[in-house]
Parts: structure tokens; C-alpha cells; sequence
């Protein structure tokens, strides 16, 4: 079957056509072979770390050319209305408003733009947790230095497999001071897979904010890159104040994409620090301008509509579907320790683990031998981790968990 055919296939069937929201158990109802049809994968590798810079889908990769093409006939007629219709699309994704979207390359330089935009006295401080990306407590340590001010990381919970929503609430409400002026949390923390409830955590900072001036309310900043389309949920309604993403993991956009989605009741409270790509509104200020690789920038809205297509729910489903099946598969093995909540609530689509006897890189390289990538999580304890997208399929789970089991006998 042609690539053509494949896709014809997908959407004569129906598979990609767009649909309301469905219930949970609406996964199995796809052919998620036709889908996995749709990318270019290597046949011979179980890849279950696609949520690191993920592989594109073929309307992405034709769109990515088109759009090269069009620019290298006449760049001038693309250059007005294509970046509005890429904010309208991760606006209505997203739950948010297309002018409170900025655009930005990657998570790391969203969130660097919005701490040190932040008005930050030297009598404040921003406030994260020890599971945060290294990359997300920089970001805000440079902002805090330049303003004088500090930087305060917490503990969330005991133990990420055991976490629950009222312990993580208690702690958080229990670290918030007077002079924070920022909590920042990761929604799906690639250090354990611990899904933080951040609708919980938004209420605990509304609590705090009561009585307070606009100048020294309390911002909620979301990591949220291991979220967007990896969790059926709303960003922009969780009752965050900042949302900052790449679209370059779960949502298979082009690489080097991303958003910042600014809550336009403290758009006030961020100032630009780059002149900006366009005047869409004030809380798209943040979004750096300049030339960018434009024909990547406006292939975002293509993996946008192809999410929408298979339907947010299915996606999030699927997802934890898969991460079940390996969570399930861990939790028999002597010697294994799985430290993301089995919770499908407290977690999605990242597994964290480790077996006894193991380190984390050395479990990456036995299973490399045996042409199945997996990764280490960057932190203090470097944890084996496994990612279970729309293109694994269950035979990969069963396959990567034998030879896991292998290794404990």
C-alpha cells in the first residue's frame, strides 16, 4: 500500500475524520496499524522514547514542504495570516484564546521568556519542585538572580508512586509564603511519569492569592510538555496562569515548536523581553520575532488537525492503555521498582523505573543490544524510563517486558 493509498485508507474508513469527544474505551475502536502506517519509523526498533523529539506523521512531513516550496517561490505571500491560523488551531486545542498565544522554538526558551519577563521584586521569590526539569529550575534561578530575588525548591510528595492529590495540595499549600510571587510544576514529570493534578495545585494558589495586589499575586507556571496530547484535558482551563509546551514530543509537530499560553487576567504581569514576531494581543508578546524556519513554524496546525482528527480522547486513551500494560507487566517482576503512580489519574503516557542490579543507563544499553530504545531521565536518580506513544504498539510492551524479565531471573 502507497503512502497515498495509506492515507486515503485512513480517512475512506473514517479513522481520521473529525469526531466529538468519546468515551475512554473509544481507543480500540481505530486502527491504530493504519496510524502507525502513517509515520517513518524504523521496522527493526521497538522505539519507546519518541516522546524525546518525536518522529512526524506523513500530513506533517508534506505540509513541512509545502510550505518549503511556497516560501522559496514567494516568501511574501505567506508571511500574513498563516501564523494567526496556527494560533487559532493551538487555541482551540488547548481550551485558550489565539491572541493569548505566543510562539516559541522549545520548552526551554518558554519558560526562560516567561520568568525572566516576570516582574519579580528582590523581595520575592519563585517557588518549584526538586522534580522539576533542570532546564525549568535554571530558567527561573537566572530570572531571580537578575532581580535579586530567590529561588526556593520543594518537595511535593514522599514518594512519586505513592503520591495523592491531597498530599501533593497539603505540601504545596503549606510551601506558598507571602513573598511568592510564582510556583512553577511540571504537569507530566519526565523525572518519575507523576502526573501532577494541576487543577488542585491552581486552587491551592487561588487560595493564596486572596487579598493580595496584583504585583505580588501568585503565578501558576506549567511545564506542561509531556502533557500536551499525551492527557485529555483542556491547558488553558486547569486554572493555570502560564502554560508553556514544545509541540515537537506528544503532538508530533515540527521540531524546534512550541507555545506559550498566557492567562490574559496577569498578561499585565509579563513583560516582553525580545520585540515580537507579530500584534496579535498582549499576552503574545512574549514570543520572540525575527525570521524563524517558517515552513516548520506553520506545520504546527497540520499536527494539530491530525490530533483532532483521531480525537484527543482516543490519543490520551491509547497512550495510557499502553503505559498500563507496562506498568502492569513491571509490578510481577522480583527486583523491579516502578516509581510512577499506577493511577491513571496521577500519571500518562512516561513510566519510570529500575531493577535491581541495574543502573538506569546500563538497562538502556543491555536493551539497545537487543534493538529496543528506551531512556534515562536526566536527574539525580537517572531512572530507566519508557514513553508509550500512538505508534507502539502492545506486541512492543510484551517484547520490551520479556526482556526485562530476562534480566531479573
Amino acid at each position: 500500500m502507497t503512502g497515498v493509498e495509506r492515507r486515503d485508507f485512513l480517512m475512506g474508513t473514517g479513522l481520521l475524520a473529525v469526531t466529538p469527544v468519546v468515551a475512554a474505551s473509544a481507543a480500540q475502536d481505530l486502527d491504530w496499524g493504519a496510524v502507525r502506517r502513517e509515520f517513518r519509523l524504523d521496522p527493526e526498533l521497538v522505539n519507546l522514547g519518541q516522546f524525546y523529539l518525536a518522529s512526524n506523521p506523513r500530513e506533517v512531513r508534506d505540509a513541512v514542504e509545502s510550505f518549503k516550496r511556497k516560501l522559496d517561490a514567494n516568501s511574501h505571500d505567506l508571511m500574513t495570516g498563516e501564523a494567526q491560523k496556527v494560533a487559532e488551531a493551538l487555541g482551540q486545542y488547548t481550551g485558550g484564546n489565539a491572541d493569548d498565544i505566543a510562539f516559541v522554538p522549545n520548552t526551554t526558551v518558554g519558560l526562560s521568556i516567561v520568568y525572566g519577563g516576570l516582574k519579580l521584586r528582590a523581595d520575592q521569590e519563585l517557588l518549584l519542585s526538586d522534580q522539576d526539569h533542570p532546564w525549568h529550575r535554571q530558567a527561573a534561578e537566572l530570572a531571580a538572580r537578575r532581580a535579586g530575588a530567590r529561588t526556593r525548591v520543594g518537595t511535593l510528595f514522599e514518594s512519586p508512586a505513592r503520591a495523592t492529590e491531597d498530599e501533593i495540595a497539603t505540601r504545596l499549600r503549606n510551601a506558598i509564603t507571602p513573598q511568592t510571587r510564582a510556583v512553577g510544576i511540571t504537569w507530566v514529570q519526565s523525572s518519575t511519569g507523576l502526573r501532577m493534578p494541576v487543577r488542585a495545585c491552581a486552587r491551592v494558589v487561588a487560595e493564596a492569592n486572596r487579598g493580595r495586589t496584583q504585583e505580588d499575586r501568585c503565578l501558576l507556571v506549567v511545564d506542561g510538555v509531556h502533557g500536551l496530547a499525551a492527557v485529555d484535558d483542556d491547558p488553558a482551563k486547569t486554572g493555570a496562569d502560564v502554560f508553556v509546551a514544545g509541540t515537537h514530543k506528544w503532538l508530533f509537530g515540527p521540531r524546534g515548536t512550541g507555545m506559550v499560553w498566557v492567562n490574559p487576567q496577569v498578561g499585565d504581569q509579563i513583560v516582553p523581553l525580545l520585540p515580537s514576531l507579530g500584534g496579535r494581543g498582549d499576552t503574545a508578546l512574549p514570543g520572540p520575532g525575527g525570521f524563524h524556519a517558517f515552513e516548520h513554524f506553520y506545520a504546527v496546525k497540520a499536527a494539530v488537525e491530525f490530533h483532532q482528527r483521531l480525537g484527543r480522547s482516543r490519543v490520551a486513551s491509547r497512550i495510557t492503555e499502553l503505559a498500563t500494560r507496562f506498568k502492569d507487566g513491571l509490578a510481577g517482576l522480583p527486583g523491579v521498582a516502578v516509581h510512577t503512580p499506577r493511577d491513571p489519574g496521577l500519571s500518562a503516557g512516561l513510566v519510570c523505573f529500575d531493577v535491581a542490579g541495574q543502573t538506569g543507563e546500563g538497562l538502556v544499553a543491555l536493551l539497545a543490544q537487543k534493538r529496543i530504545q528506551i531512556t534515562t531521565a536526566p536527574y539525580r536518580i537517572p531512572y530507566a524510563r519508557v514513553g508509550t506513544a500512538i505508534v507502539n504498539t502492545p506486541q512492543e510492551i510484551d517484547r520490551t517486558l520479556a526482556e526485562i524479565r530476562s534480566l531479573t531471573r
